[in-house]
């Protein structure tokens, strides 16, 4: 595995849990006792599930577990569905609560606004969560159609959980500004796009020096580049709105 992926890279994955728990606090785990949506907790609930799997297949494959780490392949096939629709949903959810929240806004005198560009607003606002649920979907099933060659496998689920720095380093970091009174800014909001791009790249060199392809990270690297300009371009286009309004 050291010869596919960045040695010890299963004791890296377990900072997953304190910055999910961080970055999710203000808005979930501080509020879990009081009136959320359902929604809320159907997806904290499976991907709980997913970092849980994110973190221990690695670490089934170094302690040589190869069967529990196929019976747990395979029951993804039955839990990665519902994190990609509650994913849906969630970020549903927050398309038409943003709409609220401006179109309120609107009708108080602190924005002026047409309801093409409330819409268009809340449109740019959910950009974010439907690039990583791109990314997420992507790599996944890149990984399981690969399931047979393990570096392609290895590789593309590793660019699946890198996904999941998305939500919950950028939350981190909005938390962490706004305790200093520092603004989410460009910089901030481009961070963990560069963090990525940068490991993986950093893994196509480590391959490439231990006399692996680097086909399959090669793919990654260009599918997020790809992702990161379309994120920065689509969301200011009307394609991007009225696509918005259709899957919506």
């Amino acid at each position: 595995m050291n010869k596919i992926l960045f040695p010890h890279i299963t004791w890296f994955l377990f900072l997953l849990i304190p910055f999910t728990f961080y970055g999710f606090y203000p808005s979930y785990f501080a509020k879990l006792f009081s009136n959320l949506p359902s929604i809320f907790h159907l997806h904290a609930g499976f991907m709980i599930l997913w970092i849980t799997m994110a973190i221990t297949q690695p670490l089934l494959i170094r302690k040589k577990k190869t069967r529990l780490h196929k019976f747990i392949g395979k029951a993804s096939y039955f839990i990665m569905p519902f994190v990609f629709v509650t994913t849906y949903f969630m970020i549903r959810y927050i398309y038409y609560k943003q709409i609220e929240m401006v179109t309120a806004k609107v009708s108080n005198g602190e924005l002026a606004l047409t309801t093409e560009g409330i819409m268009a607003k809340a449109a740019a606002y959910i950009a974010i969560g439907i690039f990583y649920l791109a990314w997420l979907l992507s790599f996944y099933l890149l990984a399981v159609v690969n399931r047979k060659q393990m570096l392609f496998h290895a590789t593309y689920m590793f660019s699946a959980i890198l996904t999941l720095l998305g939500p919950t380093v950028d939350r981190a970091l909005g938390i962490t500004l706004d305790y200093f009174g520092l603004p989410f800014n460009m910089v901030a909001e481009y961070a963990v796009f560069v963090f990525i791009l940068l490991l993986l790249t950093a893994l196509l060199i480590y391959q490439y020096k231990k006399g692996n392809t680097v086909k399959p990270t090669a793919v990654s690297v260009s599918i997020y580049a790809a992702g990161v300009l379309g994120y920065y371009f689509l969301p200011k286009t009307n394609f991007w709105n009225s696509f918005i309004a259709l899957i919506m």
